[in-house]
């Protein structure tokens, strides 16, 4: 027997034996954070393909990598650093400098 195969097989055992559960939900409950965490990942490999090319499926690729993004960002917000720190050259501040201020792109230029 495969060594990562007794790893993943004994917690779920003693599991089995500590619960009134099937071994089947059981299973099912261990495994469904990761097969979520694999969906999501081939979900974001298939969008990042899709971006890549050129027609309506890529500009709707493009479109809900950039809302994920978003998302990620807002959900995840950095602590506020201040507007002397980001500010562009010539005190210009827009977009970029705002994002920067709010954590969500590091200071480029």
């Amino acid at each position: 027997m495969k060594p990562y195969l007794l790893l993943l097989t004994l917690p779920l055992c003693t599991a089995a034996l500590a619960d009134d559960k099937p071994l089947a939900t059981q299973l099912g409950e261990a495994m469904a954070p990761y097969t979520r965490k694999a969906a999501e990942a081939y979900s974001e490999t298939m969008l990042e393909f899709m971006a890549g090319g050129t027609g309506p499926l890529a500009d709707g690729a493009r479109s809900t990598l950039k809302m994920r993004e978003e998302q990620r960002r807002k959900a995840n917000p950095q602590p506020l650093r201040p507007v002397k720190e980001c500010m562009k050259p010539g005190n210009v501040i827009d977009d970029d400098v705002q994002e920067c201020v709010r954590g969500y792109r590091d200071k480029t230029w």
